[in-house]
């Protein structure tokens, strides 16, 4: 694209603002839109309501946006219309702002929890870690970012002096095409987005038509993608587990070995599993060493709000809470719980000022009638305010996290358990 086009960006809520300001200092004649009525105004980018919105030359749109009239309006017309993924990439490339190694990683679920260990796989080099956890060099905080994916510019703007060796980006709905590796965590438990008209799984297949060139795809061997770059992990592909736990690999080079993974107490080890395998094929791919990635697993506990098994006076907790949380995630949970013995607390919802999409109160309703536990403590004024029906199970109600894990303390005694499962960004 050449500097002059005029280019609108929908929706500031995930990364338009961004973007549109990025494309601005590149020469573009950019401006964002306001899809929700968020009414931000900005000196810097023109901000304007899809009715405002007159000529342009290109459209960028999340893939999970609905197709709006004015989305409706680019493709009628045969304009360029891009993802937020496609556009991120292009400023990236454009600005020169990638100069390391890179991996992006994308998937249902297992994210976050393989970029973490992943990290961990290349001790000797600096790492600049995006995941839903905010954004870390070297293990050390640096800002809280969403993983929508503007935020890889912001990430890099902000490592910018750093110099990182490797950069892993843990990104939402698909892959920007600036990764030298491209993961796919899992396609399983797919959902719908953009208003019901494709799949989130449609939308990561997309993406990878829009790869580096010479990227590597590392994915599941079920997953049937023709691509002449590719290693698989799980049963039938190139690093799995063998009938003894350890992890055989036999990469498409000639290399193979054995791995030692050993997966400690803390935190619930059938869930860490395929994200362990995906970590470990990743770093074998990118030229990890069999022996830092056995040692990355020696001292690791688990990762908060990531089916992590700790104690909160006196009563067995298994926290669940983040950004990802699913009704599936609840139910893996309490999966994990099932043997435990005494009184069984569930605290689920959400914290409304804090995610972006949130839990199906009818699924969560749905829940309540489960036997895995014994009572439960709704998280959210949307459960609250969705449905008397939810009340009349006798629950209690709270309005954050902090404060259903008080309610549930009320209700337990020591040796009994609490089931965290609150959608928040930890």
């Amino acid at each position: 694209m050449e500097p002059g086009l005029k280019i609108g960006v929908l929706d500031i809520n995930h990364g338009g603002l961004l973007l549109a300001g990025r494309l601005r200092g590149l020469g573009y004649d950019a401006f964002a839109v306001d899809v929700y009525g968020t009414k931000e105004s900005r000196t810097d980018v023109p901000v304007l309501r899809p009715d405002e919105v007159k000529g342009f030359d290109v459209l960028a749109a999340p893939v999970h946006a609905p197709a709006i009239p004015l989305l409706q309006r680019a493709y009628a017309e045969n304009k360029l219309v891009l993802t937020h993924h496609e556009l991120t990439g292009f400023i990236v490339r454009k600005a020169g702002l990638l100069k390391s190694k890179c991996i992006e990683v994308t998937g249902t679920y297992g994210k976050t929890t393989a970029c973490t260990l992943l990290a961990r796989m290349f001790p000797r080099e600096d790492v600049l870690l995006h995941t839903s956890r905010g954004l870390f060099y070297n293990g050390e905080l640096i800002e809280r970012l969403s993983i929508t994916p503007a935020n890889v510019i912001r990430a890099l703007e902000l490592a910018a002096d750093k110099h990182p060796d490797l950069c892993i980006f843990e990104v939402s709905l698909g892959l920007c095409g600036i990764g030298d590796a491209s993961v796919i965590t899992t396609l399983d438990r797919d959902y719908p987005v953009a208003g019901g008209s494709k799949t989130a799984r449609e939308a990561k297949l997309h993406a990878l038509k829009h790869m580096k060139p010479d990227s590597i795809l590392i994915c599941e061997s079920s997953l049937k993608v023709e691509t002449t770059n590719k290693l698989t992990f799980g049963r039938g592909g190139n690093v799995f587990y063998a009938p003894d736990g350890r992890v055989r690999y036999r990469l498409p080079g000639g290399m193979e070995g054995w791995l030692k993974i050993h997966l400690k107490g803390g935190f619930d080890g059938r869930s860490y599993r395929g994200p362990a395998l995906c970590a470990a094929a990743t770093a074998l791919a990118t030229g990890g060493k069999p022996e830092e990635i056995q040692q990355a697993f020696e001292d690791f506990d688990g990762i908060d709000g990531r089916m992590k098994f700790s104690t909160l006076q006196g009563r067995v907790l298994l926290d669940n809470s983040n950004s990802g949380l699913s009704i599936d995630g609840v139910e893996r949970a309490l999966d994990a719980v099932e043997e435990d013995e005494g009184w069984k607390v569930l605290v689920v919802g959400e914290e409304a000022y804090n995610v972006c999409d949130g839990l199906d109160p009818e699924k969560v309703l749905t829940l309540l009638s489960d036997a895995r536990f014994d009572e439960a403590v709704l998280v959210g004024d949307r459960l609250r305010r969705d449905g008397e029906q939810l009340s009349s199970k006798g629950c209690a109600h709270a309005d954050s996290l902090e404060a259903g894990l008080a309610l549930a303390l009320e209700k337990t005694e020591p040796g009994d358990t609490i089931i965290s499962c609150v959608k928040t960004w930890r």
